[in-house]
This record gives C-alpha cells, structure tokens and sequence, in this order.
C-alpha cells in the first residue's frame, strides 16, 4: 500500500503540471505574432458610422464647409485623407441634408 505522504505529493505535481498546460495551451491559443497587429487592419477611407459630405484640396476650406454645417445644425468633423486632400464628415443619416446645405453633388 503506497504511502499517504507519496500519493499527495503525486497529486500535488499532477495539479501543477496540468496547470502548466493550461498556461501553455492559452499562451500559445491567444498569442499574437510580432507582425500581426492587435485590431485587422481598415481602410484608410473607412470613416465607421461617418460619411464624408465634401472633399476639398486644402484645411481652410474644409473648415469653411464645416462651419456652414454647423451653423444648420449639423454635426461635422474634418479628417485628412492619404491623399493630403481633406474630407468633411457627418453621420450617415445627415449626409443627404449637409450635401443639400453645402452645395456638393451626391
């Protein structure tokens, strides 16, 4: 018959090992590789619930558009594109009445 003292020590490094397992097991489902980054990259031109009303060449007048926006009632916010080009943002359901206060074609 085994002794008490032996079979608690077994059991005691059965326990950690399993532990150690898991850890491993979780580590390597959950580890990121160096190049992966943390979110899946995105367009560039995705805006999420935001649409662009205008696209103009230069800061000024993307400022000048938003206020115009702002002044209807309008929430706007400008955005520099790759391009260097800057976009006029609204959320999608004022997108149609900001194009209708602007001015700018759909």
């Amino acid at each position: 018959m085994p002794s008490l003292d032996g079979q608690l020590l077994v059991e005691t490094l059965i326990a950690f090992l399993m532990i150690g397992l898991l850890g491993f097991i979780l580590r390597w489902t959950f580890s990121r590789d160096s190049g992966t980054p943390a979110w899946p990259p995105t367009d560039p031109e995705d805006f999420g619930l935001l649409a662009p009303v205008a696209t103009v060449d230069t800061a000024d007048e993307a400022t000048r558009i938003r206020a115009m926006l702002t002044d209807a009632g309008i929430k706007a916010t400008t955005a520099a594109g790759t391009d260097g080009r800057h976009r006029v943002l609204v959320f999608s359901a004022e997108l149609d009445r900001a194009r209708r206060v602007t001015g700018w074609p759909a």
